[in-house]
Parts: C-alpha cells; sequence; structure tokens
C-alpha cells in the first residue's frame, strides 16, 4: 500500500506561486491533498523558473503531460519521451506568447511499481529517500553543482541558478532506476528548493522519524522552512510505502 500526501503554498514573500504538482492524474496548485494507492503511482513535482514571466504555466503544461500517464506502466524510456513531449509543449507555449518567451520549469518526478522505483530530475526540485536516514536521489542542474563536480568553490550567487530545466535545449533529465529497491516503510519526499533551501539533512531526518501523520510531517517541513527566511513557494510531497 502507497500513501501520498502533498502540500502546496505560495509561502510570504513570493509574489505569486509557480510551484505545480501531480499526483497519478490529480492536478495540484495549492492546499493539502492525500490519497492511496494499492501497489503504484506517478508523482511530479515542478518549480517555475523565478525571474521569468509564465514560470506558472510552464509548471502548468509539465504536470499536465504527465498526469496521463496515471496508471500506465512506466519504464525509463517512455518518462524520456514524455519529458521530450512536456519539453517541446512549453516550448510550443513560449512562442505563442511573447511575454512568456523564457518561461521554464523545473520537474521532479518518482513512479514507483511494487517493489521498483524510478527517480528523474530536470533542474534542482529534489528528490529523498528516508530509510533510518536521509538520501537525496536527485541531483542538483545547478551552476553551484557543477563548481562542486569540477572541484571549484561556488559563489552564493551560483546557489540556486538551474543549467537544466523544462522550456529550452537543455531539459536533460537523470535518472534512478531502483529495481528492487523499494521496501516497506520506505519515505520519499519531493520538495521544491523552498523547502529544501532553507531545512538541512539533520532537520528533514527528524521530522521523517517523527510518528506523526504524514500533513502534519509536510506543515513542519514547510513551517521550518519559513521560519528559517524561505522566500520561494514551498512544495512537499511525501509518499510512503506501508
Amino acid at each position: 500500500m502507497l500513501e501520498i500526501t502533498a502540500m502546496i503554498e505560495a509561502g510570504f514573500y513570493a509574489p505569486e506561486n509557480d510551484d505545480r504538482a501531480a499526483v497519478n492524474s490529480v492536478l495540484l496548485s495549492d492546499g493539502l491533498y492525500s490519497e492511496t494507492a494499492e501497489d503504484s503511482c506517478l508523482v511530479v513535482v515542478c518549480d517555475g523558473v523565478a525571474g521569468e514571466a509564465g514560470g506558472d504555466k510552464a509548471a502548468e503544461i509539465v504536470t499536465e503531460v504527465f498526469s496521463k500517464l496515471s496508471g500506465k506502466k512506466l519504464s525509463v524510456e517512455i518518462i524520456e519521451e514524455y519529458i521530450e513531449k512536456a519539453n517541446d509543449e512549453v516550448m510550443l507555449a513560449q512562442k505563442a506568447n511573447k511575454q512568456h518567451r523564457m518561461m521554464a520549469s523545473t520537474l521532479a518526478g518518482l513512479y514507483i511499481n511494487g517493489d521498483d522505483f524510478i527517480a528523474f530530475n530536470v533542474g534542482d526540485t529534489r528528490i529523498y529517500r528516508h530509510r533510518a536516514y536521509i538520501l537525496q536521489l536527485s541531483k542538483d542542474h545547478t551552476q553551484k553543482q557543477d563548481l562542486i563536480d569540477l572541484g571549484k568553490i561556488p559563489k552564493p550567487a551560483h546557489e540556486h541558478v538551474v543549467t537544466r530545466y523544462m522550456g529550452g535545449f537543455y531539459a536533460f533529465p537523470d535518472f534512478v532506476d531502483g529495481k528492487n529497491k523499494v521496501l516497506d516503510g520506505d519515505v520519499f519526499v519531493l520538495c521544491s528548493d523552498g523547502v529544501w533551501g532553507s531545512v538541512n539533512d539533520e532537520d528533514f531526518e527528524r521530522i521523517l522519524s517523527e510518528d506523526i501523520p504524514d500533513s502534519d510531517m509536510c506543515r513542519k517541513l514547510i513551517d521550518l522552512a519559513l521560519k528559517n527566511g524561505s522566500d520561494d513557494n514551498l512544495t512537499v510531497v511525501i509518499v510512503r510505502r506501508k
């Protein structure tokens, strides 16, 4: 059994909400949502790139494309096909509205089918798995991470500058193909940078280890991010294998 809980908030300081999510076929833009699934699910979280008009629209397009995969058996190849399809649709929307010609979005997704999972991402929306300790499954596609990979020291200005995104020629995903890697008790978390950018791994582990409902976990993570000064939109989706 899979339990999925999602929470999205604009936050205190962001002028608008560019975060979007899809839980199977359900599209989300605000508030709390939960559902259960017997054996499989597909969850995606998208964060419209800040500073560009139409980020919310780009995130909506991507989540809508992936919501159409609900109930289907997926593979890395099918997911790659739909990432390309979603990217093409964002680029078509850019051409249709000059005000949105630079709109873009991150993408993070998790597909679980029985004991197998596929995690995938473009940009800096993250995917974690908690199993006694927290493990980041996604790879940040940011200037900061690129410089770290090159052995260089990044500056604060590089922190959240994304180098891959939906809505351009750099929509190249990273995958984790976790065959036979889902165990009872596993907790997967997808979250936008408005959350993980203001919550450290120790606090993630502490909150995810508490014996409380997943809706309260979402609430605690978002509240802590806000307390720590997050000025962005905030999205948390928790997928728990019972």
